[in-house]
């Protein structure tokens, strides 16, 4: 049999992917993994995600994401953009709560080296709709909805998921 000339990843030991406090695992001692290249001191990462968070669908679910997206964007040094994602967030969770009920809506916040991405998932499968009626947006607080979201992000959209959609957006940093 000949040998496959494709390069093959790298193996690593748990013991240095966890690093060298944790404690040592029975077994497996090594597991495939492809082997991460270290960013420049003080360079940001390419992603950094914040998992699905669960709010409850109610009056208190935009407050709830944006002290999440608050907390995200501090770690990630992009304090500036705090105006412009919790309004983008706050349009987008409470459009979930105003329109698709349910019980709890979903929250994923992550970021690339140009963008940080909101999403928001809910129940309903209903897609939104942006309506273009006036002028943009001066301050997202009028009720413009989706027009506001258009106007403050890079680009945003729908995805229909088999139990609800998600609505997202994109800030550039």
């Amino acid at each position: 049999m000949r040998e496959n000339p494709a390069p093959r990843p790298p193996v690593l030991s748990l013991a240095a992917a966890r690093g060298p406090d944790a404690p040592a695992a029975a077994s497996p001692d090594r597991v495939n993994t492809r082997e991460r290249r270290a960013a420049p001191p003080g360079a940001p990462r390419a992603w950094a995600p914040l998992g699905e968070v669960f709010v409850p669908c109610d009056e208190l679910a935009a407050a709830h994401a944006r002290r999440l997206l608050s907390a995200a964007l501090d770690t990630w040094g992009l304090g500036h953009l705090l105006e412009t994602g919790e309004a983008v967030l706050a349009e987008l969770v409470g459009n979930a709560v105003r329109h698709a009920g349910g019980r709890h809506v979903g929250i994923t916040l992550w970021r690339r080296l140009s963008l940080v991405h909101l999403s928001v998932r809910d129940g309903s499968r209903a897609l939104p709709c942006l309506r273009l009626t006036g002028p943009p947006p001066t301050c997202p607080e009028d009720g413009s909805g989706l027009q506001a979201v258009s106007s403050l992000s890079f680009r945003w959209g729908t995805e229909l998921l088999p139990a609800g959609k998600r609505v997202w957006a994109e800030i550039a940093v």
